[in-house]
């Protein structure tokens, strides 16, 4: 059975690290979000078991849109990995709603991610520019940058560029 639950043990650091590893291994390297989970206090990092094995985890770390008057604080969606022994299952389904119901608890009015164009609109995701969003790398395809606003009340309305903080 699968569990969810916060990153809080301390050898957890070192399998999120061989699940990170193993999923991307053909997309490159994960360390800068690696020192993010080893550094930082104000991220959500949470881990999918099975059988205490951590199998998937994800990681939300803190944005800032910057708009021409002001700036607005959110969270991006940095990685979303699970063991190819146990994809297609539902695992990265179950941590990204989990973290985005924790996000959306907390008041967060949006959450970004640089990622697959087909895979993360199931959560409700959509190209930032449709919103006057952009990625704060140049060269990331439109359709691979994404923006979901959990309050709509905190929704921003001015245009910007997303960063992620200290990437």
């Amino acid at each position: 059975m699968i569990v969810v639950r916060p990153q809080k043990r301390p050898d957890d650091l070192e399998a999120i690290c061989a699940v990170n590893n193993t999923a991307f291994d053909r997309h490159g390297q994960t360390s800068a979000f690696d020192d993010f989970r080893a550094h930082r206090s104000d991220i959500i990092s949470l881990v999918a078991t099975d059988a205490d094995r951590i199998v998937g985890h994800v990681l939300f770390s803190p944005v800032m849109l910057q708009g021409p008057d002001r700036s607005i604080s959110g969270m991006g969606l940095g990685q979303l990995a699970v063991l190819p022994d146990y994809q297609r299952q539902g695992i990265g389904t179950q941590l990204a709603e989990a973290g985005l119901k924790q996000l959306r608890a907390a008041g967060c009015p949006f959450v970004i991610v640089v990622g697959h164009a087909t895979y993360y609109p199931r959560f409700g995701f959509e190209t930032g520019s449709k919103h006057g969003m952009r990625c704060q790398w140049d060269g990331i395809p439109d359709d691979n940058f994404m923006v979901v606003f959990l309050d709509e009340q905190q929704r921003p309305e001015s245009t910007g560029t997303a960063h992620f903080d200290g990437l």
